[in-house]
């Protein structure tokens, strides 16, 4: 709410939101970041991916570069069909 005056969002009084602010009197649920410092964590510790097996890392990167591809073509027959006008 804007100014903390505690009118809530359309003027309506306090509680009339969403439950995002201070203005019951408590911190409730809010927007804060929590233990995390706006990371994901679980608990303190970071968890590492998981890499991919060395024959599905290649079927995706395979399957990635066939969709640049195809977007590539899209582009140039894009410009192609500008270049006519």
């Amino acid at each position: 709410m804007p100014r903390q005056d505690k009118t809530g969002p359309l003027g309506a009084g306090p509680m009339t939101g969403r439950g995002r602010g201070i203005c019951d009197g408590a911190y409730g649920p809010g927007l804060g970041m929590g233990r995390g410092y706006g990371r994901v964590m679980c608990g303190w510790f970071f968890r590492k991916y998981q890499s991919l097996p060395k024959e599905d890392r290649r079927d995706l990167l395979k399957s990635e570069a066939e969709d640049l591809k195809k977007e590539l073509e899209m582009v140039e027959q894009e410009l192609k069909e500008l270049d006519k006008e």
